[in-house]
């Protein structure tokens, strides 16, 4: 079997849950002291980005989560390639052209550290429409890695989720929920005015509102527990709860608008229709996500 049919017919075999990691608080406290290393440190539209504006960071990232998605890429995948992709921006101008291959090279270097399959980059050509190269995106990774400075074992959203849900009574056994939690997470990453908020706060949000979601009766104590356990203020998370469930309804609800406008927005931001078969934007959460 080729690599490409390997990948999108990737299972996901997931280890044997770790006590001793669970168990243990330090692992909390070390994702709290460290995150605070890996949050983009400017809101680079304006600052240092001139001719990429948050639509067009929006059209991109959803592209990404679509390949993920289709791909059945780990979850912790996408995260990882959208905080590269933040913090590339504040240290990198670029032009708008060039988001949807720094989008591609950021999969790549993220399915390579976080995924048992990473994405080639021929695949990640052709989901782009072949609008790049194979050597585009080899040399793009290395000017990736550079501006990072090899700094990739960034903390995102999705490693809290299995640390709060396995250390807590409601969660342990709960099926869907760590899949919904996930898919919140995902959705987040999407949304541009999320940039400089800690992972922790973003988990704790999507904790709390997919408890809430799933009509769990512990939602109260739920989220009291967990904005404890990630030292997060109550009614910031409140904020972000909202903040989580209108993007949401957004993503949930058909869009009604002209297509004709989006993909005219599409081309402003410098980006081609795909022709490879995937869905602009997800319709049903349900069918895309959990």
């Amino acid at each position: 079997m080729n690599q490409t049919c390997a990948i999108s017919s990737n299972k996901c075999t997931r280890a044997a849950k770790d006590r001793a990691i669970f168990s243990d608080d330090r692992v909390i406290r070390n994702l709290l002291e460290s995150e605070v290393s890996y949050v983009p440190n400017c809101d680079y539209f304006g600052q240092v980005q001139d001719d990429i504006q948050p639509f067009m960071r929006k059209v991109v990232t959803t592209w990404m989560l679509e390949v993920c998605e289709e791909q059945s890429c780990e979850e912790q995948v996408l995260p990882l390639a959208v905080n590269y992709m933040d913090r590339f921006l504040c240290v990198c101008r670029i032009k708008r052209q060039h988001l949807q291959l720094l989008g591609a090279t950021c999969l790549l270097i993220a399915s390579k550290l976080r995924s048992t399959n990473f994405l080639p980059i021929d695949l990640l050509c052709a989901y782009t429409d072949y609008s790049v190269t194979y050597d585009v995106v080899a040399s793009w990774e290395q000017l990736v890695l550079s501006k990072l400075q090899y700094n990739l074992c960034a903390v995102t959203s999705y490693d809290y989720i299995d640390q709060v849900i396995e250390r807590c009574a409601w969660g342990q056994h709960h099926q869907l929920l760590r899949r919904h939690a996930h898919t919140l997470v995902s959705i987040c990453s999407t949304e541009p005015t999320l940039i400089q908020t800690i992972p922790s706060a973003i988990a704790a949000a999507c904790l709390s509102s997919a408890v809430r979601g799933l009509k769990m009766s512990c939602h109260e104590a739920a989220m009291s527990e967990v904005c404890t356990m990630l030292k997060a203020d109550m009614g910031e998370i409140s904020q972000l709860i909202n903040v989580v469930d209108k993007l949401i309804e957004i993503v949930a609800t058909p869009e009604n608008g002209d297509q004709k406008d989006k993909e005219a927005a599409k081309k402003s931001a410098g980006y081609e229709s795909p022709t490879y078969g995937q869905p602009e934007t997800p319709t049903e959460v349900e069918n895309v996500y959990f």
